[in-house]
């Protein structure tokens, strides 16, 4: 998920900085931005589930 859109961001970047495209470079940096937010998501989640199965819920559980 994150890994190919903060390369494909960088690449943006890299190319808007070199052609002096300000649109493009801001573009590749909120490309990057949404990658870390959404690694940073996913491994809350994930802490969000191993807590539940460490308390012996399962996810889906009412609570």
């Amino acid at each position: 998920m994150g890994i190919g859109d903060k390369l494909k961001g960088k690449g943006n970047e890299l190319a808007g900085k070199a052609t002096g495209d300000r649109k493009q470079e801001f573009k590749g940096k909120a490309q990057q931005t949404k990658a870390d937010v959404q690694d940073g998501l996913s491994d809350a989640n994930e802490r969000v589930r191993d807590a539940d199965q460490e308390a012996g819920r399962l996810p889906g559980e009412d609570r």
